[in-house]
């Protein structure tokens, strides 16, 4: 299991034994079962991001706690003032150069007002003073510049009296300071400098707790929407948000202001029309979701239990089991049941047997339950009287819907082989061996790790192992000599091939039980029947029910019989090799038809010839 695995926290026990299946480990106090590695990284990392995420709000909080303070409001307004300060320097100077200009004004107007008073004044002076007349012409020159200087002099006075005559009356109508006008000035100017750096906005608090900053009460309004739209598509009916919203009018920079698409997906979180579940996976197969991860893991417990014993040390699984966070409607209604249902059943799927010495087709079917027809149909291209060691046939077999493999700590004593010398000797043919002195196997203490699946053994790691007992060497001879071509191979070939009538065991032959000693197969009358391997014919003729008999001895002691012949082609005592013809098939005997009797025998009892034939 890729995801699942978990691993033990101590080394303690933790399954009361073997085929305890179903129990609950965690009743009654015992140990805890066994554990995986994953679960608790799994749980350290989501620890670890809610954290995170906790520390994220916390800082969101924190920054829109400082951005609105009195601390940042009092900031923000030293600024705004600092910034009117500037603009009343501005101004100051600006009243100063006006002020120059009015005391210029004043004096030029003072300078004019005293040259119309001297002009208004020396005709008179003149007739004081008993001047002389001038002469006509003179006189009438005179006459004519009077009137020039008189004409001119009350034009250009005229203008700058105006002017101080209006600064004169605003004066008089407001007797006041004129540092009051400069202040009420510089306020307009602070004013102005803090609309154009900050706008109104509104604080946004839900349930108490300040989420953030909108330009407008309409901003909250769409927020809401959008929360109860997207509410309502998940749990598939109408929901409404009704959590207490407040706004408080506050002046932030632009820049300030919250992004609403974030203050949305926040409120969104909190309103719980998600949640987050876990569900299960096994070879990409959705099986189901449950509210909380315990709960998964629960089933995949009870499902390893039966394999788990009191030397267990972890366990995982064969198939690749996922157990992930998934987010599902706050309504979703969970059903564990099925999903136990299904991790409980039996599946059948297709696997492979390879033959083995002895095995035949037949007896593969037999030994897996099965019928040979059906493991023929499962193998279309395999030649029923051809198989061979190595092949491998397609079977099939029931198997739990999750295979379980279980590593156990064993500690054992197991034999220590006797180590062999050989010792040539010409007596024996090449590859024939044969014991001179028999030593002593020794004795070990293993400890090892073993490898289950399903409760059969699929290896062992050693880890450690002392030697209790040492071993004592074997003596051996090995033979020198050419091996004959009558020699025994040590494995049986099929005498005939045909179809087989008569299996060996219990059967009932014309109305009553007996038990079958070999095979029966079926030929024609006269079909060449070979030997099964190299030996010494040790029977050639007539013996009872078998007809006439051909028996014969191998070099390993078996003796393999072949009745019901219609002509023997070997004599007592003669050397026969692998595969050649000793007789022709017949129906001598106790039969009913033509057919090739063929048995086995170790130590005078019969065996079934399937496990011997090649």
């Amino acid at each position: 299991m890729k995801q699942t695995e978990r691993e033990h926290e101590s080394v303690e026990k933790t399954v009361r034994g073997a085929g305890q299946a179903g129990s609950d480990k965690r009743e009654g106090g015992g140990a805890a079962r066994p554990q995986s590695w994953r679960q608790y990284i799994e749980q350290a990392e989501a620890a670890e991001k809610q954290a995170e995420r906790e520390a994220a709000r916390a800082r969101a909080a924190q920054v829109r706690k400082e951005k609105h303070s009195a601390a940042a409001l009092k900031g923000r307004a030293k600024g705004a003032l600092d910034n009117a300060k500037a603009a009343l320097g501005g101004v100051k100077d600006a009243l100063d150069g006006a002020k120059e200009a009015v005391d210029g004004a004043r004096a030029a107007f003072n300078r004019a007002r005293s040259v119309g008073k001297r002009v208004r004044r020396g005709p008179a002076r003149e007739k004081q003073a008993g001047e002389k007349r001038p002469s006509l012409p003179v006189q009438a020159l005179a006459v004519a510049e009077e009137k020039k200087g008189r004409t001119q002099a009350p034009a250009r006075l005229g203008r700058v009296a105006q002017a101080a005559a209006r600064v004169r009356s605003v004066v008089d109508r407001h007797p006041v300071s004129p540092l009051l006008y400069v202040t009420l000035l510089a306020v307009v100017i602070g004013i102005g400098a803090f609309n154009g750096s900050y706008i109104r906005a509104y604080a946004m608090n839900v349930n108490g707790q300040e989420v953030g900053v909108v330009s407008s009460p309409d901003e909250k309004d769409a927020i809401v929407s959008n929360i109860e739209s997207r509410a309502s598509d998940i749990l598939g009916e109408q929901f409404a948000y009704d959590a207490e919203i407040s706004m408080t009018p506050v002046y932030v920079s632009p820049d300030e202001l919250s992004d609403t698409a974030q203050i949305e997906d926040a409120l969104f979180d909190g309103v719980g029309a998600l949640v987050t579940a876990y569900g299960m996976r096994v070879d990409g197969q959705e099986l189901g979701y449950a509210p909380t991860k315990d709960a998964l893991y629960q089933l995949l417990d009870e499902v390893a239990q039966p394999y788990l014993t009191e030397n267990t040390i972890r366990y995982d699984f064969v198939e690749d089991v996922e157990v992930y966070p998934i987010e599902l409607p706050s309504n979703t209604q969970y059903d564990v049941e099925s999903i136990r249902t299904t991790l409980g059943q039996l599946r059948v799927e297709q696997s492979t047997y390879e033959v083995k010495k002895g095995d035949t087709f037949n007896a593969i079917a037999y030994s897996l339950d099965m019928w040979p027809n059906e493991l023929s149909v499962l193998n279309p291209d395999v030649l029923v009287d051809k198989i061979w060691v190595g092949q491998e046939l397609v079977i099939q077999q029931a198997v739990p819907f999750l295979s379980v493999e279980n590593t156990t700590e064993e500690t054992y004593e197991q034999e220590i082989p006797s180590p062999v010398e050989y010792i040539e000797t010409a007596e024996l043919y090449v590859g024939d061996t044969k014991v001179k002195e028999q030593g002593e196997d020794g004795v070990e203490r293993v400890n090892a790790h073993v490898t289950y699946i399903n409760g059969v053994e699929q290896g062992r790691n050693i880890l450690s192992a002392e030697t209790l007992k040492e071993p004592t060497t074997t003596y051996a001879y090995t033979g020198t000599t050419p091996r004959p071509v009558t020699a025994s191979n040590g494995y049986f070939i099929w005498p005939v091939r045909g179809p087989i009538t008569s299996n060996f065991g219990g059967r009932n032959l014309w109305g009553s039980y007996d038990f079958h000693l070999g095979l029966d197969i079926a030929c024609r009358t006269g079909t060449a029947i070979k030997a099964a391997d190299g030996g010494t014919v040790i029977k050639s003729g007539w013996s009872g029910s078998y007809g006439k008999l051909v028996a014969i001895r191998h070099d390993n002691g078996y003796v393999t019989y072949y009745a019901h012949n219609s002509q023997l082609l070997v004599s007592v005592g003669q050397k026969v090799y692998q595969g050649q013809i000793i007789a022709r098939s017949g129906a001598t005997g106790n039969v009913s038809g033509p057919h090739c009797h063929f048995e086995v025998r170790i130590n005078g009892t019969s065996v079934n010839p399937r496990n011997y034939l090649r």
